[in-house]
């Protein structure tokens, strides 16, 4: 007894620390086979529609991101959360968030021109879900993406 209490101790001093940053390419991905997909979890369907998005993004493919938000916004407020989630919905809450955070990462803070000090500023988070969900209409590119979450400062 006293050593299952020890270790649900020890197993809650640790802290579990999420990425920081996002994937460069899907290449981990590619090795995988059909019955990868199906015992997946919610979490590495979420990473795979990060990838697909950050990947229709760099290469400028339409992507609707609408639809994909949307789905961020139905979850944040589903009592259940993840838990509720079909492997299509984790996929495009991961399209929306992968999306949102390549362009936070390649524009925030980055210089409008070269000739002047004003640099863009960008949402991210729950105020660029809400801003795409008001904003966008249908497939965007990255221009249009960028324009959407971020500003002159």
């Amino acid at each position: 007894m006293r050593y299952c209490l020890g270790l649900l101790l020890l197993s809650l001093c640790f802290t579990s620390h999420g990425k920081n940053r996002l994937p460069n390419d899907c290449s981990h991905l590619q090795e995988r086979t059909e019955l990868d997909f199906v015992l997946f979890s919610k979490k590495e369907f979420i990473e795979l529609g990060e990838c697909l998005a950050i990947n229709a993004i760099k290469t400028n493919l339409p992507i609707n991101i609408v639809e994909a938000c949307n789905e961020v916004d139905e979850d944040r407020r589903n009592i259940l959360g993840i838990f509720s989630l079909s492997k299509s919905e984790a996929i495009r809450i991961g399209q929306c968030m992968g999306a949102i955070n390549y362009v936070y990462q390649r524009y925030n803070n980055e210089l409008v021109n070269r000739y002047s000090y004003k640099t863009y500023q960008c949402a991210k988070g729950v105020s660029a879900v809400d801003t795409i969900r008001a904003n966008l209409f249908g497939d965007v590119n990255r221009k249009n993406l960028r324009n959407a979450l971020c500003h002159e400062r």
